[in-house]
């Protein structure tokens, strides 16, 4: 034990305290010493923000009328999987070709450094999903609850990067005295020098140039800051707040945020298919997905309001539906148009673009059909709408539709496993290969178990009786219905969910509240 002790404490270099307390460095980085065993910096700043989190969380868990202390089963299930993802992230989305061959025999030498903030932030909040739905409570609480710690989580860690000398962006100078040093008062020289607008990194972390740096951590440390102040000092105390608000402010805001703040970084992770690397850096291509995510979250809030104040523009809903197909008719050429002219041009950012421009086109596509096919409820004499005997169609229909679109979806998934394992796995020998394998049958599974199985399931019990298509309307015309399930698939009937908080109440420790029975009775 002492043998290991003193192998240990040898890479120590101590610059306060001993070896059974003291402060250093270890393989350059700044480390806490305790019994001779280093504690990183980075870490310490990434678990003091994680507790303070914990802590943020719970207050916030109080106050929707759930017991504060279901954050630690919250914490025990999203920390790990965050960190693990959050580690899988870096080896998933490389930074180089090197670091992409060389494969994940160092996964869990997490002491070695690489985490990336989005790997863990994307699937713990698939995990604080998965928990919420086992234990039964409202996601949208939970979400809103837990995204103010994050948010100063994300701030505090960004400080880690600053103890590595890592996540900087291009070079401002090399002379050291063009620049103040506002942390020159640690006696340190030129390590880690900072003033809130560069940096200062040496030689060996800036490929053998030291200079002043872009200070993009303490970009992206501040703006995260600022937005938890916005979430705990204004959209949470507001007087019209929405569940649902900090987790769109999130979206958008830190998708903003990072867009820009990853453009100034030169050591940013980048998009791989296959051995090949894009000129796409992925966390600007999730970036845009997460605001994209935010926007459409904050619409489903106010969906009510928006289609009331779209409904203004027409005389009755018949006409919005008739004309709203002139509308999307433009949208789908130019979509059109648009992913055309990204795939002729060429390059993967461009394809990527054009891509999700062809997803656009066909869903309003379909949207032209949909409303084609809504307008079918109007009466043809007096114009109103008017539902079927049977509803919007039989259940039989609907479970039959689900049931091909989630197994279309599930063989699409064995595709990809299959040609992931197949080329890039076994014939170009990349474990990511193997990665992505794995994670499409996972996604699989969970189409098969929770949506395939289920519809299955429902279409075998499902009455195979004559669908009740005709309507009287009002003004005694009498005609019959039935519209496409496939479309009512993709366009549901408009649902308006209650987002919000008026009839949440803060929770109450039921043990004092026995106490006080029982005393009362005495």
């Amino acid at each position: 034990m002492l043998n290991l002790l003193a192998e240990i404490t040898t890479t120590m270099q101590l610059e306060w305290g001993n070896a059974y307390f003291g402060v250093g460095t270890s393989g350059g980085r700044p480390a806490l010493c305790i019994f001779g065993f280093p504690i990183y910096f980075y870490a310490l700043f990434i678990v003091t923000g994680m507790a303070l989190a914990i802590l943020i969380g719970g207050l916030y868990f109080k106050k929707r009328g759930y017991d504060p202390y279901d954050i630690t089963i919250y914490a025990l299930v999203i920390i790990p999987i965050g960190v693990l993802c959050a580690r899988m992230y870096v080896y998933i989305f490389p930074w180089d070709e090197t670091h992409m061959m060389s494969g994940w025999s160092t996964f869990f030498d997490f002491r070695s450094g690489g985490l990336g903030i989005y790997g863990g932030v994307i699937l713990g909040y698939l995990a604080a999903f998965v928990c919420c739905k086992v234990r039964k409570q409202d996601f949208r609480i939970i979400a809103d609850s837990i995204i103010p710690g994050l948010f100063l989580a994300q701030s505090i860690g960004r400080w880690g990067n600053f103890a590595n000398q890592e996540a900087f962006g291009n070079l401002i100078t090399t002379d050291y005295d063009a620049m103040v040093n506002l942390f020159s008062f640690l006696g340190r020289g030129r390590d880690h020098g900072f003033n809130g607008i560069a940096v200062w990194i040496d030689a060996s972390n800036a490929g053998g140039v030291a200079g002043w740096y872009q200070a993009t951590f303490f970009y992206e440390s501040l703006c995260t800051f600022i937005g938890f102040l916005v979430c705990v000092l204004v959209l949470l105390r507001s007087k019209r707040y929405k569940l649902g608000w900090c987790a769109a402010f999130y979206g958008i805001y830190y998708g903003i945020v990072r867009l820009v703040v990853e453009g100034l970084r030169t050591d940013s992770l980048y998009l791989f298919i296959g051995a090949h690397k894009t000129d796409i850096k992925i966390s600007q291509l999730v970036s845009v997905f997460t605001i994209t995510l935010g926007i459409l979250l904050l619409s489903q809030i106010y969906r009510k309001q928006l289609h009331s104040l779209y409904a203004k523009l027409f005389k009755s809903e018949r006409e919005q539906l008739a004309k709203s197909r002139w509308i999307l008719i433009p949208v789908t050429v130019l979509s059109l148009a648009l992913a055309v002219t990204m795939f002729a041009l060429g390059g993967e950012s461009r394809f990527i673009v054009g891509f999700f421009a062809t997803l656009l086109c066909l869903y309003s596509f379909l949207g032209i059909f949909a409303l084609q096919d809504r307008l079918k409820l109007y009466c043809a004499n007096c114009g109103k709408r008017n539902l079927p005997q049977g509803g919007w169609q039989s259940d039989r229909d609907k479970y039959r539709v689900q049931t091909a679109v989630y197994a279309v979806v599930s063989a699409a998934l064995v595709a990809v496993a299959l040609f992931s394992l197949i080329k890039w796995g076994i014939a170009d020998g990349l474990d990511n290969g193997y990665v992505l394998a794995v994670a499409a049958l996972l996604c699989c599974v969970y189409f098969v178990v929770v949506k395939l199985v289920p519809a299955v399931k429902n279409y075998i019990s499902a009455e195979n009786k004559p669908f009740e298509s005709n309507i009287h309307c009002e003004c005694g015309n009498v005609y019959d219905v039935k519209l496409n399930a496939f479309l009512l698939f993709f366009f549901p009937p408009k649902v308006y969910p209650d987002y919000g908080v008026e009839n949440l109440k803060p929770w109450v420790d039921p043990e004092p509240q026995k106490g006080k029975k029982h005393k009362e009775k005495t």
